[in-house]
């Protein structure tokens, strides 16, 4: 059966949002639909409809993401994907995410990304894992560090609207020196600030402490919630968010929540894979990762943009055949010629007389782009495909220090 998709008026997305809730077992309230009008791009977001009705919607954020090399594009960022169960396996969500993609295109955006309810849903679509975070928990009788942090300045509690001032412009200068990390506009702080119950899963209301240097001026900060314990003494710290430009400043965000009284134990959730808190601790063991998962999930939809936008570890060529089955007429399918460098990259189209030194899927090209996994790894994986040099001299180009990491839900 054919279904009509079509953007959506401002006076549809109390509907829309119903369908949405519905296909994740959330209840739609009128609280939550006025919390979503801070970020929503109604020109974005399309409802599917039966016979008038919605039964399934999808939409995008535009977000900037940064990329190796520090570089910064404008990417889709792909939300409120939903279909009510009496209209699943009908074909609904391939059709909403190839309307979606050709829009995508149309915008000029060479990279669609997105986090995902279930892991299995969008590698048939040509989306890759490209970054992880980790969960972990570190017990405060033992937290000692190896050395102290001498960040200097001081900590200090800012409440309510001070915030909206304050976080930002601290997050807008982690993020542009992040790999993978992507920017927050003021609808997205607002939306982030309002700390609803339903975030909190059981811990208290949110408290934020910025650290100042020397000279006043923010650098860092945490938000962090308090889940009290059944015994006196036993409460533990959840860490949501801490944010800092200087590894000096950093550690001594966390000493300083470690520090606090009445806690028996710390939360630190969404993690970087390669997060520095293990190595401040005297004790390593004492931080245990409770467990790793998928957070961003990326598809090229314009190789040659895509991977001319970003910068690389060393000088080198590759030839890359990518096959995109979901999108063959795409620009992200084809034999493409990769002239990389530290300083800049090309990147253009060949035909096929030119032999390909490796190929992929488009959905391998989405994991391998921000550097999050090695090009081995793939292909130990039968994800890519090509010579054992091919393949080490990728690993050389798309290596990234740190590891890319994205904090921000969407």
């Amino acid at each position: 059966m054919a279904y009509e998709i079509a953007s959506i008026g401002e006076d549809e997305l109390g509907d829309l949002h119903r369908v949405v809730s519905t296909a994740f077992g959330e209840p739609a309230t009128d609280e939550k639909i006025e919390d979503e009008r801070l970020t929503v791009e109604y020109d974005r977001m399309i409802g599917v409809r039966d016979n008038g009705q919605f039964i399934a919607g999808a939409g995008a954020y535009s977000f900037e993401l940064t990329l190796p090399g520090l570089t910064h594009m404008p990417v889709a960022g792909v939300t409120w994907v939903g279909c009510l169960p009496s209209h699943r396996r009908q074909g609904v969500l391939t059709s909403m995410m190839r309307h979606q993609l050709d829009d995508i295109a149309s915008r000029g955006e060479s990279v669609a990304i997105l986090t995902a309810s279930e892991a299995v849903i969008y590698g048939r679509f040509g989306y890759g894992l490209a970054t992880q975070a980790a969960w972990a928990k570190v017990p405060t009788s033992r937290s000692a560090f190896a050395h102290v942090p001498e960040a200097g300045g001081r900590m200090r509690y800012v409440w309510g609207d001070e915030r909206a001032k304050v976080l930002p412009p601290v997050y807008d200068a982690w993020r542009r020196a992040r790999n993978g990390a992507i920017d927050r506009h003021e609808g997205k702080w607002k939306h982030f600030l309002l700390d609803r119950e339903w975030h909190r899963e059981g811990a208290s209301s949110a408290y934020t402490v910025v650290h100042e240097n020397d000279a006043g001026v923010a650098d860092g900060y945490v938000w962090y919630r308090v889940r009290s314990g059944k015994a006196e003494g036993a409460n533990t710290t959840v860490v949501t968010e801490l944010i800092a430009t200087d590894p000096a400043v950093e550690a001594a965000l966390w000493r300083f929540v470690l520090d606090l009284d009445l806690a028996a134990s710390l939360d630190a959730n969404e993690q970087p894979l390669d997060s520095v808190l293990p190595w401040l601790l005297a004790d390593h063991r004492a931080y245990r990762i409770v467990h790793v998962n998928d957070f961003l999930w990326a598809r090229i939809v314009d190789t040659r943009g895509a991977l001319a936008a970003r910068r690389y570890a060393s000088e080198g060529s590759l030839v890359l055949e990518v096959v995109d089955d979901f999108r063959p007429d795409g620009a992200a399918a084809g034999r493409f010629r990769l002239d990389a460098a530290p300083s800049g990259a090309q990147c253009i189209a060949v035909d096929s007389t030119v032999d390909a030194d490796l190929t992929m899927p488009a959905s391998s090209l989405g994991s391998l782009y921000l550097g999050g996994v090695k090009c081995s790894a793939l292909a130990a994986a039968g994800r890519v495909s090509g010579s054992a040099e091919a393949v080490a001299r990728a690993d050389t180009l798309f290596a990234t220090t740190p590891l890319p990491y994205c904090n921000t839900g969407f």
